[in-house]
């Protein structure tokens, strides 16, 4: 699942459903869904900037609310914000603004430009605008209002995402495939095979690896430029950056307030400070008062940020506040915040020295593992052509964790064609693949053990489909429109990498990392 969602999250065609959906989100969800894009504890600056067009904080935290609402739509409820920060949602989310924006310069330069009429007919014949069928400008208005702020700025957006999708159409005309490339992919894609594996992981035998005190001091003075080098490579473990936990309550007041305004939200907001120092719950007075949608039913939690990542005055009254105090108010561009401190880590660096010992022992580990994956595979293909029997049968799911091939059971990959770029489940595997298609039959080991980055690995055919020319005419036109649209992404792919590679971009990584506190974003 992660592999399907991965690859089509950073297809960079994944942007021209967003211009078609994008009233979806807004009907879907409502007003106030941008939540602290206009309210709340926002970075000052910006998201990214492309040949000095900038892509705006608020930018970023729709598209990624939008990304991970498509991404959660297509997979269920159990795409959650972790399973979204291991496919490095936000990293995709940032390279598609970028890209984005290098099309549209693009799309400029050649004057391709959308029509009044084009504009019109997208916005009309949008589902999410029609009421019984049939369009109806009071729902249109309603809808865009609400989100953007008028219909002429989402039709300023929507003519950008038009061009942008124009732009890409020019690319793809012309993209043509030959019958005999058709047949050739055929013949590939029906000639394939199923193995049965087994996977020496490297990290499941670490555990087991328990070096004495004197190997550790030994390797550590057998090794000490390796041990230099994985300092240096790891250097932000050791470098702990000061950071803090805290939550807040929100007394929205737009910086262009007037003074009476201004002064009715300072006053409510010390009231609120108030109740919390005679002893009321913080996260209570805030669920009940802050106008921070994002982070109101959280207790105004924020979780822990550091620097460069909150508005100026709230990072300088939170980061010089001790643990337990309430400050404020305090004044940004939103409003005024009353802010609870409830954790500081302080910075630290961890020197070499101190750190040494506990580098030498997790090298030697691995090391360790690494030797102990090689011997059980190689005496597991030796057991495995001893006996005949299937991986299976020898490996099998939930064995006892006494036994010496612990936490290790066979798996299959699933049927694959010779033209996979690598093998299911596991990757590229150097030789693996060809001596696969070598086999001559169902049952058949192959003959030695292979590499892979997690740990060794053995396997067997399970199943060998050889192709059947009866079937090809059935099925080459949807293969011939499978191909062409490969080739058509793959031009798309390589001429935006161009692009990007010419072009003068600076992202915040604070975004990228996840570093930025985007309480407006409820994507529980």
């Amino acid at each position: 699942m992660l592999d399907i969602l991965r690859a089509n999250a950073r297809s960079v065609l994944t942007y021209v459903l967003f211009g078609i959906i994008i009233v979806v989100f807004v009907v879907s969800f409502g007003p106030g869904s941008r939540g602290c894009s206009d309210t709340g504890v926002r970075q000052a600056s910006y998201a990214a900037k492309v040949n000095g067009n900038t892509i705006s904080a608020a930018d970023f935290e729709q598209h990624y609310a939008q990304l991970f609402r498509l991404y959660q739509a297509r997979a269920g409820q159990a795409f959650s914000r972790e399973l979204a920060d291991q496919l490095g949602l936000r990293k995709v989310a940032m390279d598609q603004l970028v890209e984005r924006e290098l099309v549209l310069e693009q799309a400029d330069a050649h004057g391709v430009a959308v029509s009044d009429d084009e504009l019109s007919r997208a916005v009309k014949e949008n589902p999410a605008f029609q009421t019984d069928g049939r369009f109806d400008y009071d729902l249109y208005k309603r809808a865009v209002t609400n989100y953007f702020g008028s219909p002429a700025k989402y039709e300023e957006r929507l003519r950008r995402d038009l061009a942008y999708g124009k732009m890409l159409a020019l690319l793809r005309e012309g993209t043509q495939v030959s019958e005999d490339e058709v047949k050739e992919a055929w013949l590939s894609e029906n000639d394939r095979v199923n193995l049965e594996y087994v996977r020496f992981s490297y990290a499941a035998l670490a555990p087991e690896q328990k070096p004495s005190e004197a190997q550790v001091q030994a390797f550590m003075q057998a090794n000490g430029p390796r041990i230099e080098k994985f300092y240096k490579d790891n250097a932000a473990r050791y470098d702990l950056k000061k950071r803090v936990r805290a939550r807040h309550v929100l007394v929205k007041a737009d910086e262009k307030a007037s003074k009476a305004v201004d002064e009715d939200a300072r006053k409510k907001a010390e009231a609120i400070k108030a109740r919390i120092e005679k002893g009321e719950d913080f996260a209570k007075v805030a669920q009940e008062t802050s106008d921070d949608p994002g982070s109101k039913d959280r207790g105004g939690e924020l979780g822990f940020f550091g620097p460069g990542v909150m508005a100026k005055p709230f990072e300088d009254a939170a980061f010089g506040a001790r643990p337990g105090a309430v400050v404020g108010p305090v004044r940004t561009r939103f409003g005024w915040h009353v802010i609870q401190v409830e954790e500081v880590q302080e910075p630290k660096v961890i020197s070499l020295e101190q750190a040494r010992a506990g580098i030498a022992r997790e090298l030697l580990q691995d090391d360790l593992a690494h030797r102990a994956a090689a011997a059980r595979a190689q005496e597991a293909l030796a057991k495995a052509r001893g006996t005949g029997k299937p991986l299976s049968a020898l490996f099998p799911a939930g064995k006892d964790q006494k036994n010496p091939f612990q936490a290790i059971a066979a798996e299959t990959t699933g049927p694959f064609g010779a033209t996979a770029a690598s093998v299911p489940r596991l990757g590229p595997v150097p030789g693996l693949a060809a001596d696969a298609f070598q086999a001559k039959a169902a049952g058949e080991l192959l003959p030695k053990v292979y590499e892979t980055p997690q740990g060794p690995v053995i396997a067997r055919v399970l199943d060998r489909q050889r192709p059947d020319l009866a079937r090809f005419a059935s099925q080459k036109d949807e293969l011939a429109s499978q191909l062409r649209d490969r080739k058509q992404w793959q031009t798309e792919q390589a001429w935006v990498k161009a692009l990007r590679a010419r072009a003068k971009v600076k992202v915040n990584e604070a975004f990228t990392q996840g570093n930025v506190a985007m309480p407006s974003v409820d994507l529980d």
